[in-house]
């Protein structure tokens, strides 16, 4: 007849110094030091002869306990010194690590009962298929294209527009702004568009003089700030006319 032993495994040193003080009913505060020590290494000598490796965080916590435990036999030389207990910092970890452990035991509460849960916002709308039967069960096809009709029909009417090219180029301005140079010699700026018909020929008319301006054909001259602007002609018609 074989026997068997169940060990428990715990998560580490002081999730099984936590259990031993909540199953002997250990003052966490007051610790028994020396049976608290003995009970930790029996673990460790039950494990190491069932073959189970334990990390080197259990063999460092039984280092501190015999630490703790050499230190409280030690006699007390400094009576008139406030001794502090050896045992503080271990009372101080263990309080902390039960203090998470507690918090993670809720945590896994809510998690459990939220897995419970299926909120509809959190769904993916994008990747839902849904079925037309559902949304089109007392709709007929009928019904839809003469909806569809009737919008149509209620659509504004559009506007159409008729643009009208208009054929003028830079070399057909230059040459009117020398026709009407030829004989004055100087004019303004003001009196050589009075003619033009719309805004594209007073544009091209424009940039036809700053070619002209930049070849040195004409210059453009202003008596006094705020005065006419005058363009004045550097060649004769024959010139330019050769040289276009």
């Amino acid at each position: 007849m074989s026997y068997n032993v169940k060990l428990d495994v715990f998560e580490g040193p002081l999730d099984l110094l936590l259990f031993f003080i909540k199953r002997d009913e250990i003052n966490i505060y007051d610790i028994p030091i020396s049976h608290v020590t003995r009970e930790f290494l029996d673990y460790i000598h039950l494990a190491q002869q069932m073959n189970i490796h334990l990390a080197g965080e259990f063999l460092e916590m039984a280092a501190i306990l015999m630490r703790i435990k050499s230190k409280m036999l030690l006699p007390d030389e400094k009576d008139d010194e406030e001794i502090e207990d050896p045992r503080t910092n271990l009372v101080n970890m263990l309080l902390e690590y039960r203090k998470y452990k507690e918090i993670s035991k809720q945590l896994d509460k809510l998690e459990n009962k939220s897995a419970c849960h299926f909120p509809v916002h959190a769904m993916n709308r994008s990747k839902r298929e849904y079925d037309p039967d559902l949304f089109l069960s007392d709709v007929s096809l009928f019904e839809l294209s003469s909806l569809f009709k009737q919008l149509l029909r209620n659509m504004p009417e559009p506007k159409y527009y008729e643009v009208e090219k208009i054929d003028i180029s830079i070399q057909e301005q230059r040459s009117y702004i020398m026709d009407r140079l030829a004989d004055t010699k100087r004019m303004s700026f003001r009196e050589l568009i009075r003619d033009l018909e719309n805004k594209i020929e007073v544009i091209v008319t424009f940039l036809a003089i700053l070619e002209m301006v930049k070849l040195d054909r004409i210059k453009i001259k202003q008596d006094d700030v705020f005065e006419e602007i005058y363009l004045v002609s550097n060649a004769g018609e024959e010139d330019f006319e050769a040289s276009a």
